[in-house]
């Protein structure tokens, strides 16, 4: 089979940012599989962009599901056999306050499980059709919120917000990042995160957060899809936003 097609799957697909990067992905002419978690708006979401004309595949992927994981995979090797680039999208919020010696351990776990175990299990099941293909991306959107350097800097809003398991989780992710640009270093694969900024996304209080000057799906998507668009993939073991590099 020729592996002129780029080959995409995104998590998180069916709503907010993962449905922008899905439709301006598949406008460029790129197979894009929508994992979903709530797979009725996804058949909704997918067939919204499937009647624009444009290449996807919904498949179900709950990434805290080794089952979904594993049958998203298969679906993908069984039609290309290859895999060029992982968004890990998908994600929650952790719960309100968010205070360490607050925190009951249940939600820790249960953000952890959601934003890094499960992301991590989707990209360590990737690895082998992304190791097929002519060239390889794992994009990963982590948050300004998991910076250590921005949390630790008194000039910076992010040294005086504290949302343990949320923070937590996203530093996890950058630290995944990092590993995955080390052992694939010098090869056709790269991995880099992305900070998509304070986004209005269905996991926040989006008329608050629009209030305070968040910014559209569209707009927080513009990294994540400008990467993942580069046709030369020489970013590796980055951590970048719109305005440039975000400090570990």
């Amino acid at each position: 089979m020729s592996q002129n097609e780029i080959v995409t799957l995104i998590t998180g697909a069916e709503r907010g940012m993962g449905l922008v990067e899905a439709k301006t992905l598949s406008e460029h002419g790129q197979h894009v599989f929508m994992g979903a978690y709530d797979m009725d708006l996804g058949q909704k979401s997918a067939k919204e962009l499937q009647d624009q004309g444009l290449d996807v595949t919904l498949v179900a992927c709950d990434i805290t599901d080794r089952d979904q994981i594993n049958a998203t995979i298969k679906t993908i090797d069984d039609k290309y056999g290859y895999l060029n680039i992982l968004i890990n999208n998908a994600g929650i919020s952790g719960p309100e306050g968010g205070l360490p010696s607050e925190t009951d351990e249940k939600d820790l776990r249960r953000v952890f499980e959601t934003n890094f175990f499960g992301t991590s299990a989707m990209t360590h099941a990737a690895v082998p059709l992304l190791k097929k293909a002519p060239f390889g991306k794992i994009i990963t959107v982590t948050s300004d919120m998991g910076s250590l350097g921005l949390a630790l800097d008194q000039s910076s809003m992010f040294s005086h917000i504290i949302a343990y398991p949320y923070q937590a989780s996203k530093t996890a992710l950058n630290a995944m990042t990092v590993a995955y640009s080390k052992e694939f270093k010098g090869t056709n694969i790269t991995a880099n995160s992305v900070n998509p900024g304070m986004t209005a996304t269905d996991l926040v209080n989006k008329e608050e957060f629009e209030k305070n000057g968040a910014k559209t799906v569209e707009s927080g998507a513009h990294r994540i899809i400008e990467l993942a668009l580069d046709p030369k993939n020489d970013a590796n073991g980055t951590f970048t936003e719109d305005a440039g590099i975000v400090p570990w």
